[in-house]
């Protein structure tokens, strides 16, 4: 019995009697292929599972609504570790509740979120044919033309970071609109296509091949810092200010996940993110990290904010267009 009793507690000091998957993860990204929410996420995974070969993901993509139907559904999932999210910043912790309030389910902070898992520049991108191939010149156009002029978005920070430029340039939104797209690479696609919008805006890790390729032309990026692998890359000025909007992605799980699947999350992604394979992949993909971020309670700080810089601009916006 005393042998019985010390062999029972050796296994729960020793936290066998912790969290570990024993089935398929369901992943559920909000965009359509293409994404830097996948792409990110499919690099991380890709090291949890060569050290955890037990682990098995599969990637569901439900597009709509700027990822509001993917999160509804991970608000109605589970708690149990079996399904995740990784949901933009901009999107689901601050648009959502102005522009998809009514469709919504869930509030900003519903979500157990373990960490970020990355974030890129935005970039606007024009056609290669185009006669507009600097920001200068691209806000002189927004101000003065005669002509409809569109822009291609695909997602709540993409569309921030257009709202901020508009209202920063004193664009004239009577001939200057956009059109939605369901994720980054059917804009990119948009804008490289000779029948498609003439502008766009998506993150610079999406575009890159099309910028290095010739396809595209990149006018800006946001932020306040040139790319090193990027330096011909120039940090947009609208108004004297730049554009901190970013494209950024997390990994969430649905309410009242216990802290045992939480733990096991950041035991396992944590690393993974640190790694030197996903580093390479990052830095060439011109992705980084932010270390405040890694944890729920920096995640949090960040979303709060975040919400208090540009909830206000999103309250301005008028939806209806």
């Amino acid at each position: 019995m005393k042998k019985l009793l010390l062999t029972i507690l050796f296994f729960i000091s020793t936290g066998a009697s912790a969290w570990e998957p024993t089935k398929p993860i369901t992943v559920i990204i909000g965009n359509q292929a293409g994404s830097g929410n996948e792409v990110g996420f499919r690099a991380i995974s890709a090291i949890v599972q060569k050290n955890n070969p037990t682990v098995n993901f599969v990637i569901e993509l439900k597009p709509g609504a700027d990822s509001t139907i993917a999160m509804n559904k991970l608000y109605e999932a589970a708690p149990d570790g079996y399904t995740i999210a990784i949901p933009s910043h901009m999107s689901t912790y601050v648009t959502n509740d102005i522009w998809q309030s009514k469709i919504k389910k869930f509030q900003y902070d519903s979500f157990v979120t373990v960490m970020s898992m990355g974030q890129s520049p935005l970039c606007i991108v024009a056609n290669p044919k185009s006669k507009i191939s600097t920001v200068s010149e691209l806000i002189r156009l927004v101000q003065t033309t005669n002509q409809p002029v569109t822009f291609a978005l695909g997602g709540g920070a993409h569309r921030m970071a257009y709202e901020y430029f508009m209202l920063n340039t004193k664009g004239d939104k009577s001939k200057v609109d956009y059109v939605m797209f369901p994720g980054p690479a059917q804009v990119l696609q948009s804008v490289a296509s000779d029948a498609g919008t003439e502008f766009g805006i998506m993150p610079i890790a999406i575009a890159n091949s099309l910028v290095k390729s010739g396809h595209v032309k990149l006018l800006g990026i946001t932020g306040d810092k040139r790319l090193e692998r990027l330096p011909q890359a120039e940090p947009i000025v609208v108004g004297g200010n730049h554009i901190g909007v970013m494209a950024a992605w997390a990994l969430a799980l649905p309410p009242n996940t216990p802290q045992e699947i939480v733990d096991w999350y950041s035991k396992h992604f944590i690393p993974a993110l640190k790694s030197a394979e996903v580093k390479q992949y990052y830095d060439d993909n011109l992705i980084s990290i932010d270390a405040k971020q890694l944890t729920p309670q920096g995640f949090d700080k960040h979303i709060l904010e975040l919400r208090k810089e540009y909830m206000p601009l999103a309250k301005t916006i008028d939806i209806s267009r």
